[in-house]
């Protein structure tokens, strides 16, 4: 609202100021004092639209009245004139904030303290230009016109500052000072007002930081963020340090992650689901809807695929399929609660490479409506001491953050699993043991609280530690495909073939399914470039081919 200029004053706002600034000047605040000028206390808080309880008006007052001798008013002159002591000031500091918000004084960007928090023994004030001109004219008064931004504007403002920052604008504390001077003239977004309390300024701005990158879809690389925020190297430092120790407070709220890197000046920062709810309030949802979460493959991109398998095995993938479809899968979990069971359902495929031990985890995905979260095994293995233990721990929170956003929970997938399911070190003393053991540790304490989907593929089953096996509900072998199974396959991929010849390639050749696939391959590689089908006795030889690098014996037979 601007200054309104329509009508006169019913009191001369500055002869009133004046006479309650005589009275309150070395008056310790006494209640005397204080009940002797209530009445026109209250004419001034009418007039400036602050509340009548409170000490905004005394603070206001002697604002403007030292404003005569000097260009900023800071709390020692505060405290001199009321003749009060410093203990006392600390009942007035959210009054001086509530001036602040309501855009009556205003801090002036000069501060002493070399600290990292807005010092509030050492802020200046003065008065808004335009309540000074109401009151030198004694015109009603009825507020500053505010500026109310919503959280978008409101996180763009903090990054135009940190940029300004860190082109030496302005210093680190200027910097603070300046972000918890646009919290308090926005109490309007609870979100912020929740954060104040949470979190230390420093982190509140890198937190806003952060929100307004992956808005604009860029991401928020640590070191450079933190250079532009910080211009003393050593508290960027520690900073840093922070972050990739996991000992940040924004860690313990669950409000962040820290991207996979070797090198701290490579990680990126990125927000959890529970920081979106927090700082969006109702915007989070939608905007959780457009985030693509990292290693997850959505089932609409799961393409369908015909597998084939033995009676029993059949029985077993199928069942599996019928307990994870959405109802069913509800209703398992209601049951394994009421008999204090852990809700979770883990399951191993175990066997040969290529018998179709992740082609099934796709299909059964895909035939009960499930994204895939994948897990790079490779990246459990850091080179950095300690950090595969967190890696692991990081790979349960982000599938719970996924889980959070989705109606359907998705299936975390462990492929080729067996670099962290192996059998643990007995009496290791090296490293390298030590943190294998570790990772051993964390993971079998996460998969005995585990609550969602979980299935880890393996080629080596004889290295599985003897712990993982109760951990895990379902173990499904797969074996090299029986002759009956690979004629089905065969036929499946190339219908045109023969049936006698289907039977002779399945009886002959101890394929997987993957093998047949690469077979096929070639086939259909031939068929595009030379226009026309290879005969049977062009598909037999590509068939000896295929088993000639892992020499497996074929039947010998003439052809």
């Amino acid at each position: 609202m601007n200054e309104q200029t329509s009508k006169e004053a019913e009191f001369n706002v500055l002869r009133t100021i004046t006479q309650i600034a005589k009275k309150l000047e070395d008056s310790k605040l006494s209640v005397d004092i204080l009940e002797e000028i209530k009445l026109p206390l209250q004419n001034v808080a009418n007039y400036l639209n602050v509340a009548t309880d409170s000490n905004e008006t005394i603070i206001f007052i002697v604002v403007f009245v030292l404003l005569v001798k000097n260009d900023s008013v800071d709390l020692r002159s505060i405290i001199h004139f009321l003749d009060i002591t410093y203990i006392d000031t600390l009942n007035l500091k959210n009054d001086i904030d509530n001036l602040i918000g309501a855009n009556l004084i205003e801090v002036v960007r000069e501060y002493r303290s070399r600290s990292k928090k807005m010092n509030f023994s050492n802020a200046s004030y003065t008065v808004s230009e335009n309540v000074s001109n109401s009151i030198y004219t004694n015109k009603v008064y009825l507020g500053n016109e505010k500026e109310l931004l919503d959280i978008y504007e409101f996180v763009k403002c903090v990054s135009d500052y940190i940029a300004q920052r860190g082109n030496d604008q302005m210093n680190s504390n200027e910097l603070f000072c300046l972000v918890e001077e646009l919290e308090i003239s926005n109490t309007q977004l609870e979100s912020i007002t929740e954060v104040r309390t949470l979190l230390e300024i420093d982190d509140r701005i890198l937190l806003y930081e952060i929100l307004q990158e992956q808005i604009t879809g860029y991401p928020c690389l640590l070191e450079k963020t933190l250079r532009d925020i910080y211009q003393n190297p050593r508290k960027r430092l520690l900073k840093v340090r922070e972050f990739v120790d996991r000992t940040n407070r924004m860690y313990d709220l669950e409000y962040i992650t820290l991207g996979e890197s070797k090198f701290a000046n490579d990680s990126t920062l990125s927000l959890s689901s529970k920081a979106f709810e927090t700082l969006m309030k109702d915007d989070a949802e939608l905007f959780l809807k457009n985030t693509k979460f990292k290693n997850v493959l959505l089932n609409e991109d799961i393409k369908f695929k015909e597998l084939f398998y033995e009676s029993n095995q059949a029985k077993e993938v199928n069942f599996l399929i019928e307990s994870l479809k959405c109802d069913n899968f509800v209703k398992l979990q209601l049951r394994l609660l009421d008999n204090n069971l852990t809700k979770g359902v883990a399951a191993i495929f175990y066997g040969s490479p290529g018998t179709g031990k992740t082609e099934t985890v796709y299909q059964i995905a895909k035939a009960t409506c499930r994204d895939i979260m994948f897990v790079d095994i490779a990246q459990t293995k850091s080179m950095w001491y300690g950090e595969s233990e967190k890696l692991i721990k990081e790979i349960f929170e982000s599938y719970k953050k996924i889980c959070n956003n989705k109606k359907t929970i998705p299936i975390l997938l462990f492929n080729e699993a067996d670099a962290i399911l192996n059998k643990r070190h007995e009496n290791s003393d090296s490293n390298i043991g030590q943190t294998e053991n570790a990772i051993q540790n964390i993971l079998l304490e996460e998969l005995e609280k585990f609550e969602g989907i979980l299935i880890a593929t393996t080629n080596l089953a004889g290295n599985l530690d003897a712990a993982y096996e109760r951990r895990f509900l379902f173990k499904l072998k797969f074996n090299i495909p029986a002759v009956e199974v690979k004629s089905k396959i065969w036929k499946n991929k190339l219908s045109w073939i023969n049936d006698d010849f289907i039977q002779k390639l399945a009886s002959e050749f101890s394929f997987s399914g993957g093998e047949i696939d690469n077979v096929v391959r070639k086939i259909i590689m031939q068929e595009v470039l030379l226009g026309v089908k290879p005969e049977s006795n062009e598909i037999y030889s590509l068939c000896l081919n295929e088993k000639k690098l892992s020499n497996k014996s074929t039947i010998k037979v003439g052809y």
